[in-house]
């Protein structure tokens, strides 16, 4: 089987539809920041996009556009109080093993082990996914979740993508 060059085809199927090519964000003044903290000290946050909410929050909607909205989830949730909700991408193994999108059992793991320090007491889960507000992601809902993974003196993120 040979690979799919998954970016050009998209673009082409979309172009195909008459939308114009896809600009993608481009980030030329990033700072640069050293991890410096040996990480058997550190505090890691686990942040995903696979669409995971617990039964009590709403959930999210696979067909949005647009959706800025994020769930905060106590990382001791039982898995049976989990849910997923997302269309971009095989939820096969995820349903089977949540730890695939969502690997709140490994880092507990990894923190009775030490080698991590920590393991911060709540994740963050997005449903992302046809998300063109850009900006607004950046101004509006980046800063509420680094606020609330400053509240838990996070020191890194585990960035899991779905």
């Amino acid at each position: 089987m040979q690979p799919i060059d998954y970016v050009p085809c998209i673009n082409d199927m979309y172009q195909s539809q008459g939308f114009a090519p896809y600009r993608w964000s481009e980030f030329d003044s990033s700072p640069w920041a050293p991890f410096e903290k040996p990480l058997n000290q550190a505090c890691i946050a686990l942040i995903s996009s696979a669409g995971i909410f617990r039964d009590d929050q709403e959930p999210f909607d696979p067909w949005a556009v647009n959706d800025l909205s994020y769930r905060q989830i106590r990382t001791d949730t039982p898995f049976e109080q989990l849910k997923l909700r997302h269309n971009y991408f095989d939820h096969r193994d995820a349903l089977r093993d949540l730890n695939c999108v969502f690997p709140v059992r490994r880092l507990e793991e990894l923190a009775k082990s030490g080698f991590i320090g920590s393991f911060a007491p709540t994740a963050i889960t997005l449903g992302m996914g046809r998300l063109y507000k850009r900006t607004a992601l950046q101004q509006e809902t980046v800063p509420e979740i680094v606020r609330a993974l400053r509240e838990q003196d996070t020191d890194a993120v585990l960035l899991v993508a779905a």
